[in-house]
């Protein structure tokens, strides 16, 4: 599943950050494959809202579309 389709609340590892360029932007915030983070809000049709150690980042949906995650 891509981080997209992720449901509030849900905790999930990363598995790809898909191109080049969405997994620089990616580890500028410390998130890369294997990554531990929490979906704290799904906005539809609007950014995706995660947390990763006490840290929370609004990830645009179009990028979201693109992270592939494994539920946890």
């Amino acid at each position: 599943m891509t981080l997209a389709e992720a449901k509030d609340g849900q905790h999930l590892i990363i598995l790809e950050t898909g191109s080049k360029e969405i997994m620089v932007q990616a580890l500028r915030f410390g998130l890369d494959s294997g990554s531990r983070i929490v979906i704290e809000k799904n906005i539809r049709g609007g950014p995706v809202i995660v947390s990763k150690n006490q840290l929370e980042i609004a990830i645009g949906r179009e990028i979201a579309e693109k992270i592939k995650v494994q539920s946890l």
